[in-house]
């Protein structure tokens, strides 16, 4: 009996842990990325808690202030650890790190910016769950290298959950690349988005 419920537990909380894969874009930029939660992987993980991933960003110069003429690449790979706050299940909170590359004229960047992150499910009486959330990463001159300054970005989204696993997401991001130059203070992509999310 005992290993009956102690296999039924173990297969419940895998239920719970998810995996998400995103996309988004606009007329000229595209975004991707991949989020693997450690609790599938690492029963000593609880589901939910501790994620690793990847993004790409091709990023538009119809979306930048500085550049002109040319699309350019954005990438990255972060680590995160989130929590829903105690006694309040609709709030999550995280904190992050990433390390992120790009080059732009020919100038390579690459900093280590640190965040913190926020996700709140609103508590309307809808058929569907909206989910609003907002992240906030930055990387003073000590953690940034080759020709980076410094690196800050703020990202803010409403989510739409339409079915367990698929989400509709819209939302507004700033990414500011400055660099250790003369001038070299270039927002890398401002600009509203929209896409999608799906957990497995």
């Amino acid at each position: 009996m005992l290993k009956t419920l102690v296999t039924t537990l173990a297969l419940g909380c895998s239920l719970f842990a998810m995996h998400e894969a995103e996309l988004n874009l606009n007329n000229y930029d595209l975004n991707a990325k991949l989020d693997f939660d450690m609790g599938q992987f690492n029963d000593a993980v609880d589901p939910e808690t501790v994620f690793l991933g990847a993004r790409y960003l091709r990023g538009s110069y119809h979306h930048s202030d500085e550049l002109r003429d040319k699309d350019h690449d954005l990438f990255d790979a972060h680590f995160a650890v989130a929590q829903r706050l105690s006694g309040n299940d609709a709030l999550t909170l995280g904190l992050g790190v990433k390390f992120v590359y790009t080059s732009i004229e020919g100038y390579d960047f690459d900093a280590l910016p640190i965040g913190v992150f926020a996700r709140y499910e609103l508590p309307l009486n809808l058929p569907v769950p909206f989910i609003v959330g907002g992240a906030l990463y930055y990387a003073p001159e000590v953690l940034a290298w080759q020709d980076a300054k410094n690196y800050l970005e703020y990202d803010l989204s409403l989510d739409i959950r339409i079915i367990d696993r698929a989400a509709v997401t819209a939302g507004y991001r700033k990414i500011d690349t400055d660099f250790d130059l003369s001038g070299g203070d270039f927002t890398f992509n401002e600009a509203w988005y929209v896409g999608v999310k799906f957990r497995f």
